[in-house]
């Protein structure tokens, strides 16, 4: 199974969100056991980068993203996805663009705090990460 992780599930475990970091940890986990691959776009670690280098300085959100990086493959964002997103008329653009990306690396589920805001759900599932867990954590117990 292929998940798109959302930056907001990301800083959530480079910044150490106390109310949401458990469950951000949980999906993660699945996917440094490799039963999942995880994907995110260059924009979501620039987004990361731009918002956790003021909550925990320049270093530990470096250091954050480099330990994310191991474990997390790059959603192509290019051309194509910026016109899909342009042409979409949704309210948030990055939003948006992020969608196109997960749908272009065939993402089975976008997991996000977000679930059912800003992206569309006619062609992949959104999904927090108590429901994604809830939903397929028995797919992956051994």
């Amino acid at each position: 199974m292929k998940i798109f992780l959302d930056t907001n599930i990301l800083l959530d475990i480079i910044e150490e969100r106390g109310p949401f970091l458990l469950a951000a940890l949980n999906v993660f986990d699945l996917g440094m056991k490799g039963s999942i691959k995880m994907y995110a776009t260059s924009l979501t670690f620039a987004n990361c980068m731009f918002v956790a280098r003021k909550h925990i300085g320049h270093e530990k959100a470096l250091e954050g993203l480099r330990f994310i990086k191991k474990y997390v493959r790059i959603a192509a964002m290019d051309e194509e996805q910026c016109q899909l997103a342009l042409a979409s008329n949704m309210p948030d653009f990055e939003d948006m663009l992020q969608y196109e990306a997960a749908i272009s690396a065939e993402c089975d589920v976008i997991v996000t705090r977000d679930e059912n805001r800003h992206f569309p759900t006619q062609y992949i599932p959104i999904m927090s990460p108590e429901h994604f867990l809830n939903t397929y954590a028995k797919d992956f117990n051994d």
